[in-house]
Formats: structure tokens, sequence, C-alpha cells
């Protein structure tokens, strides 16, 4: 345990959830929590980090997903490498899937945070992990901004959306400590009960609406967008209606560069 005065170690911490747990039956549930953590073991071997999962941190079950802990320094390597592997593992997994079984679908949000957090450790009578950095870590995950992810993309292409802190942002991806260009993350503002902050978006493989719309801050959670401005080669339409008899000449004009004449001996003018 950590003295009163003694600030707790740094820890990176990952939580993973699945979507629409709740919506499978009691058998579904069950398959699905025992491939969670193969899943993760899977992606973390693949992405060279059979380590980290091996020796990771409080180690927990949420029912619906997985949480650990573990040293910052592999911090990078998970940002460039796991989610990649975990965005692939999940795609086989559910390509090896018989047709009426990917009712049953793996599809993951993570969450990645880091900060100051107490373990309890054996022999404390608790296994949780404790402070603001893992209940952070959890609030990303449950983020609207976070959940619309997987709804607004192709359930048989994305399987997963990344919550990356505010911190591990700044610390792991603009230091380019993770060759993880910052284009490819998206800012959002959240606020979830009482956490307000930013989240930085990541979605190793965009599909459907998101790569209509994108995810930042033009679209909503229905994918309605609102145009900043009009694209450079639109030209936008006009409608005139004009009344009366048929005498003289209606001239409609868009851009005009140079004089204009109108009919034979006309005189040109200057707009």
């Amino acid at each position: 345990m950590t003295g009163e005065d003694e600030l707790p170690p740094y820890r990176a911490v990952l939580v993973v959830d699945t979507k629409e747990f709740g919506g499978h039956s009691d058998r579904g549930q069950a398959v699905l929590a025992d491939a969670i953590p193969d899943v993760l073991a899977l992606a973390f071997e693949r992405a060279g980090l059979a380590h980290v999962w091996r020796d990771a941190l409080f180690p927990h079950g949420t029912g619906d997903g997985f949480g650990i802990g573990f040293d910052p320094r592999h911090l990078p390597a998970v940002v460039m490498r796991l989610f990649g592997q975990l965005q692939d593992v999940l795609a086989e997994r559910h390509d090896r899937l018989p047709g009426g079984a990917r009712r049953v679908r793996l599809r993951m949000r993570a969450s990645l945070n880091v900060g100051p957090v107490l373990d309890p450790g054996p022999g404390t009578g608790s296994a949780a992990a404790i402070g603001g950095a893992v209940i952070t870590t959890h609030r990303l995950l449950d983020a609207p901004e976070v959940r619309t992810l997987l709804t607004r993309s192709d359930p048989d292409q994305t399987f997963l959306a990344v919550a990356l802190s505010q911190r591990v942002f700044e610390d792991v991806v603009l230091t380019e400590y993770a060759q993880l260009p910052p284009s490819v993350i998206v800012a959002r503002r959240v606020d979830v009960k009482e956490y307000h902050g930013t989240v930085h978006l990541y979605v190793p493989c965009p599909s459907g609406d998101l790569l209509v719309h994108g995810f930042g801050d033009d679209a909503d959670e229905h994918g309605d967008v609102t145009p900043r401005s009009t694209p450079a080669n639109t030209v936008p339409s006009t409608t005139n209606l004009i009344s009366g008899g048929d005498f003289g000449t209606a001239i409609q004009v868009g851009h005009l560069h140079g004089g204009l004449q109108s009919g034979p001996g006309g005189r040109s003018r200057k707009p």
C-alpha cells in the first residue's frame, strides 16, 4: 500500500467492453464472455506484446468486458500495434463464424488512459484498482461519442472503436513516441456523469457512415452533418421566375469577367 503522503505509481489502464452484450441470450453472453480474454491475449501476442498481457496488473473481468493495468512505458507500442491487431483478430473471428451464428457479434470499444493508480494488491481483501485514472477510463468507454462509432459503421467491417484520454494523446501521440499520425484521430468534447473533458477517437478500420460523414464535430449520433461551407467546386443552383409579356431580353449571369454586350449593336456594360 502507498503511504498517505505518497503518490501512487503511474499505470496505464486499458478497458474494453462489448457492444450490445445485454442484447444477447444467456448462452450468447457466456460465449462472448469466454471469448473476450482469448481475443485480447491473441491481439497482444500478434502485436509483439505477449509479455504485457502475461504480466498485466490488476486484470479483471467486467462481465461484458475486461480491464488491465500495465507499465506506461508500453503505451506507444499499445497505441501503434495493439489496436490494429485487435481489429484484425475480431474480424477473423467473425469470418470464421457460420452465417447463422453471426448474430452473436463480438465488437468492442476500448479505452486507454494513464495516471496514478492505487493497486491494493494480494491479501488486501480488494481486487479493484482505485483512482481517478481508472474511473476516467470507464467514463470514456461509456461516452455516447464513443458508442456511436460502432453504431454508425458496418458491423461486418468495423469491430473496434478506441477512446484515448487527453493524457495519452498528449504524452504518446503528440510527442511522436507512437508513430500514429494525429490526423487519424478526432477530438471530441464529452460529458459523462462527473467527467467533463476531451476524448480522442480512433477507429482502425472505419466504414459505413463514418466514411461518409466522419466522426468529428460535424457529425451527430445519427450521422447528420451541418456543412461548414459550400465546397469550392460546387456551383450553387438558382431559379428565377419572370412574369409579364414577352418584351425585351432577360440575361442571367453567375460570374462575369469582362464586358457584357446585349444583342447586335448593344452597348458594353461593366458589371
